[in-house]
């Protein structure tokens, strides 16, 4: 019955969107309103020139990647909707505070709009944790927690709140709330269609864009200290191969021959699904990882836990800028390289189709792999 209302009720905000946006009912994307009681800067701007050195040693060459930090406010908001599994935030049903980048390319006829009297009322002061992505704990990791992290102190210094949510996913993102010393009687589900709140926290993603999304490198050492605290090495781990069986789609179709060519360079490699591990166990396990590889996928969120270890990313398509998948791995190369890891992206150089399984070519990778033990062999390089 729950499955069935929380259907229902997205349904009708999926309707009232389409309808009013095929009636001429468009949206209004407004930046300042009255309901905005008070903004708090965050951040001011600045650019990350992010350079790669371990790659650029590999290629010989590397273009630097800049990630944006705009001018950032904590906003405090009265009465206002939080709509949607990506937490619109309107005025009024038809006005949409409309600051943050991540959620500037949605279609209108996509944005669920609010319906006062289906809508769940909170009368606390409640931070909007809930954005963009909602399941994908890469984003989570690494645009929300970096909010969140940001905006600690001012939270503190204004008594505290509740955390909003988006429906469905509270259960999974209990224990990287808990890292953060929040309660879980703190933590609040939205309503799958329109949520109320009466007073309202509200800080838009801190990097712009859609893909390179890096905040700057002070929010990832915090949440690298909270996250290892109280994780202790217990010697060395055993080189971690991650593999993607498990998803639902981009499935490295052959897997089993990658993985053998890397157990011939590494012959103590583990494959590991990291859904079948918790939070504290995938922390434990990078941490003491001296070797992390896998196609691509946002488990390699992780690697912000790892110390001195080598991370091997395999991308589909070619080392261009104008491959989204390869300027998304260099948020996660960005995070390993706080911990000195060594984070190298290997390319396929096959034309691929997003979403889809693919392959990388097994001789390719045997070659860069021996190309890559010979560069560390050279330039001494000493892994964890």
């Amino acid at each position: 019955m729950a499955d069935l209302k929380t259907k229902s009720i997205k349904l009708l905000h999926d309707t009232k969107a389409d309808i009013w946006s095929k009636a001429g009912r468009h949206l209004q994307y407004v930046t300042e309103h009255s309901k905005i009681t008070n903004k708090i800067l965050i951040q001011k701007s600045s650019v990350t020139h992010y350079t790669n050195a371990f790659e650029k040693s590999y290629y010989r060459h590397f273009e630097p990647f800049d990630f944006i930090h705009p001018e950032t406010y904590f906003h405090v908001l009265k009465d206002v909707w939080v709509v949607g599994s990506e937490a619109h935030v309107f005025f009024e049903p038809d006005q949409l505070f409309s600051i943050c980048s991540s959620l500037k390319g949605v279609a209108e006829r996509k944005i669920r709009r609010p319906i006062p009297l289906l809508s769940q009322d909170i009368e606390e002061p409640v931070f909007i944790l809930a954005s963009r992505a909602p399941g994908n704990r890469g984003h989570f990791l690494v645009e929300h927690l970096a909010r969140l992290t940001a905006s600690g102190g001012i939270i503190k210094e204004l008594g505290g709140c509740k955390y909003l949510v988006t429906a469905g996913h509270r259960k999974w993102q209990l224990p990287y709330l808990k890292k953060m010393d929040i309660p879980e009687s703190d933590v609040i589900e939205a309503n799958a269609g329109s949520t109320f709140c009466k007073k309202a926290y509200y800080v838009p993603t801190l990097c712009t864009g859609e893909i390179v999304t890096a905040s700057l490198d002070r929010y990832y050492h915090d949440l690298r200290n909270r996250f290892l605290e109280g994780v202790k090495p217990s010697g060395k781990g055993a080189p971690v191969f991650l593999t993607r069986k498990d998803a639902p789609d981009r499935k490295l179709s052959n897997e089993d021959e990658i993985f053998s060519v890397a157990k011939s360079f590494f012959p103590d490699i583990e494959s590991v699904a990291l859904s079948k591990l918790s939070l504290d166990q995938q922390i434990s396990l990078f941490r003491k990882a001296p070797v992390v590889m896998g196609a691509h996928s946002q488990s390699f969120r992780n690697v912000l836990f790892t110390s001195d270890a080598l991370v091997v990313q395999l991308l589909q398509g070619f080392r261009k800028l104008s491959n989204e998948y390869y300027k998304w791995a260099q948020n996660y190369n960005y995070l390993g390289n706080i911990g000195n890891s060594l984070c190298l992206p290997l390319f396929s150089e096959i034309p691929f189709n997003t979403n889809q399984d693919w392959i990388y070519p097994a001789d390719k990778f045997e070659k860069e792999m021996s190309r890559l033990m010979s560069l560390l062999n050279d330039q001494k390089y000493h892994l964890a």
